[in-house]
């Protein structure tokens, strides 16, 4: 069990956000998230302070051990507001207790620290605002094995500055027909106001992560195909993905 370390950590600024720059001709781009990576940044009384996790979330002394999302500026591979966006996990492990990673884009699926549940520390994960996504949501008579488990791949849709226009999952086990499917890729239309995409882990304590996964952003689904069959996965496409903001109907596909 990962044990929380409190006051250590420095609060990270939104000037630390990791900008994967891409190519001025790029009509895609495949993004590296390290294990470590916070979803999105936080401050008290600052930066999407309504959407805190991790140490600290309560007020408590303790600072945040994330270290920044891996974030693409939409505009440098074409894509703007009302343009549809295709993400999709192509390869990579990640761990949330050090050692070898060992978990995909689910992470730790069957894990109790997952959804509205506070991880070991005590404080929410970032799955905490993405309600749409959680196990009741997906099979009330049966939570346990859908939802957002500890060390799912989340992403955000964010302003320059980074603060939160729309969240999204990337790592959710969706119910299809009462089977639990990994989802590997989310399309949607980009709302206004968002010029970067980032993402990073559903975790509470990050300083001991390791790994990190890749991932694929692109107009055209045909682009951003799994370099090798995932079984049992699936690609949720909508109109827009998001989390405490207000849910869009969405249609999932296996991949």
């Amino acid at each position: 069990m990962k044990q929380a370390k409190r006051g250590i950590f420095p609060c990270l600024l939104i000037g630390l956000l990791a900008t994967v720059a891409a190519p001025a001709s790029a009509s895609y781009q495949v993004v590296n998230v390290a294990a470590t990576a916070g979803p999105w940044m936080w401050e008290a009384g600052g930066l999407n302070d309504s959407y805190r996790y991790g140490l600290g979330a309560d007020g408590s002394p303790a600072s945040p051990d994330y270290t920044a999302p891996s974030r693409l500026k939409l505009a440098d591979i074409g894509i703007g507001a009302g343009d549809a966006v295709f993400i999709g996990y192509r390869s990579g492990l990640t761990s949330a207790i050090g050692g070898v990673p060992a978990v995909d884009n689910s992470g730790y699926v069957g894990n109790s620290y997952k959804d509205d549940q506070p991880g070991s520390s005590g404080q929410v994960l970032p799955s905490f605002y993405l309600p749409g996504e959680w196990g009741v949501a997906q099979n009330p008579a049966n939570p346990a094995s859908y939802g957002v488990f500890l060390q799912a791949l989340l992403g955000a849709l964010t302003d320059d500055a980074g603060n939160i226009v729309e969240l999204f999952s990337l790592g959710t086990v969706v119910d299809d027909n009462g089977n639990p499917t990994p989802v590997s890729g989310v399309a949607f239309t980009v709302p206004v106001g968002v010029s970067y995409i980032q993402f990073g882990f559903n975790d509470d304590i990050f300083h001991d992560n390791t790994g990190s996964v890749s991932v694929c952003v692109n107009g055209d689904d045909a682009q951003c195909t799994a370099p090798v069959p995932l079984p049992a996965a699936a690609w949720l496409f909508g109109v827009g993905i998001a989390g405490l903001l207000g849910y869009r109907p969405r249609r999932r596909f296996r991949g």
